[in-house]
């Protein structure tokens, strides 16, 4: 779980890939282009699966306990649960092949390991440079108190214990209270944990960690105390020092652990990180506030999801509709292929959700009568279409809710689409485009929009399975019901359709994978 970690990103993924078959990591709101950074290294083509968690809170042992739930789903023997800032390594000069080596050798499945940790600093203040094991280094002679864990699948399907916050202890819970279990102590390998890179870094790093600290748990824990000295340090205006090593030395740091080049890592020594990012993780703070009393008023949505006939993007759509956890939902399913077709459907969504309380809505009337049912069926006060083959983000629904609750007077929210490289074939061809909104929302006559789209005839990148409409919306579309009962559908006469004489809420970020369009 990383968070602004743009100079180290690269060098910890990299590095990781020397011994690790997969890595998975979730990107927790960075606002410093560590996200960036992750995706140029997924398209270079290593073994990452990389998320995104926008909750202002730390759920550190939460979100790192479901990785590892899903590493051992996929069959995977062992987890190692790091920080971006943390990298292993063999004691004394030996390589990585001889670390690798030493831990399939000693560890089984079945155990629970703990790894020396090990505070190294770098010589001069870190920017990301160059690849931070080939900066001179100096470490601390002894470990610290606490290790880190790696833990294996046999362990964990025996006992279903869960990560701690900080990845220090695996836990599972007992009547009396949480019991920790016993970690085998690893000798010849350790944790190189570089804390502190630069005054900034540290500075940014505190305050913002302090804030989604507080987020989780109140100002009022003892968790976390080093980001808590820091932050009040900094209402005083003191920046935090670099810590001086106790017992500090040269670190011994084999040739083939250094030689890996950066590509994609930008070296900064912006002064203005910390204000930044303690600004953005502020305004997420208060967005999450706005949010969490819109969900308390339970604003009902109905999502809509049509089946034309096409089994596969059908799933992909219904599965990815499913997973979004805004509570107060119920999706209507609806087919306009061959009636034969009513059976696979209904099984389909019989097996999809055994496991889902969320209220699922299948009308197997046809012809007028379907179109009257729609309209009862779809009973939210705001109605989200959803297009088979177009992947609705999930966590992304409260956005728009939200946005519509405190804006009476806009009729509908516009979102982007995630790049994918058939939608930047057809932006490259001018067929579709973006919304530009370089401050983030922007409220507008959807007749301009319109009347643009229309002229250069394109169309917006978010398709119309990301737009939330208010109900009235839908009932003045006749439910889309003109545009798409022969199943020939046509986009633009649809957006032409849905932006006349409508006052929109544009929001820039991607909150679906279009490609219905396309």
């Amino acid at each position: 779980m990383v968070r602004n970690e743009a100079d180290i990103i690269e060098s910890f993924v990299r590095h990781a890939t020397a011994f690790a078959d997969k890595i998975y990591i979730v990107n927790h709101n960075s606002t410093d282009g560590t996200r960036k950074i992750l995706d140029d290294l997924v398209q270079e083509g290593l073994s990452l699966d990389v998320e995104d968690y926008i909750g202002a809170e730390q759920a550190q042992s939460e979100i790192m306990t479901d990785l590892m739930q899903k590493a051992f789903a996929e069959r995977y023997d062992f987890v190692l649960p790091l920080d971006a800032d943390e990298f292993l390594l063999p004691d004394g000069a030996y390589d990585m092949k001889w670390c690798s080596k030493a831990l399939f050798t000693v560890c089984t499945p079945d155990k629970i390991y703990q790894l020396p940790w090990v505070t190294y600093q770098t010589a001069d203040e870190y920017v990301g440079k160059k690849f931070i094991l080939a900066e001179d280094c100096y470490r601390e002679e002894q470990p610290e108190s606490l290790g880190k864990l790696l833990v294996g699948r046999l362990a964990f399907e025996k006992t279903h214990f869960f990560l701690s916050q900080g990845n220090h202890h695996a836990l599972i819970k007992k009547d009396s209270g949480l019991q920790r279990l016993t970690a085998l102590p690893l000798q010849g390998i350790h944790l190189a944990h570089f804390s502190w890179r630069s005054c900034e870094q540290a500075a940014s790093k505190a305050a913002v960690g302090w804030l989604a600290n507080v987020a989780k748990y109140s100002k009022q824990t003892n968790l976390a105390n080093h980001w808590r000295h820091v932050f009040y340090n900094l209402l005083e205006g003191k920046m935090p020092v670099r810590p001086k090593l106790k017992q500090g030395h040269k670190a011994v740091i084999h040739s083939n652990c250094q030689n890996i080049l950066l590509r994609y890592t930008v070296c900064s020594n912006k002064v203005n990180v910390l204000l930044r990012n303690v600004l953005l993780a502020a305004q997420q703070l208060a967005n999450d506030y706005s949010e969490e009393k819109a969900r308390i008023e339970q604003h009902k949505v109905s999502v809509i999801l049509p089946y034309f006939g096409q089994r596969t993007p059908f799933k992909e759509s219904f599965a990815a509709a499913l997973q979004e956890e805004y509570p107060y939902v119920n999706m209507i399913v609806f087919s306009l292929a061959a009636k034969e077709e009513d059976t696979w459907v209904l099984n389909f969504l019989q097996q999809m959700t055994t496991d889902t309380e969320k209220e699922i809505i299948y009308l197997q009337e046809h012809g007028e009568e379907l179109w009257k049912d729609i309209a009862a069926s779809a009973d939210g006060e705001f109605i989200q279409w959803i297009f088979p083959g177009d992947l609705v983000v999930k966590h992304r629904l409260q956005h728009m809710v939200t946005t519509l609750v405190r804006h009476e007077n806009i009729d509908l929210i516009l979102t982007n689409s995630q790049n994918h490289p058939v939608l930047q074939r057809e932006k490259d061809k001018g067929n579709i485009v973006d919304l530009q909104l370089p401050d983030g929302f922007a409220i507008g006559d959807g007749n301009i929009y319109r009347d643009y789209l229309r002229k250069n005839n394109v169309l917006l990148s978010g398709g119309l399975s990301s737009p939330l409409f208010r109900r009235s919306q839908m009932e003045r579309l006749s439910f889309f019901r003109l545009h798409i009962q022969k199943r020939h559908l046509s986009w633009q006469d649809i957006w032409q359709a849905v932006l006349k004489d409508v006052v929109i809420g544009a929001i820039p970020e991607p909150l679906v994978e279009m490609h219905s369009q396309l």
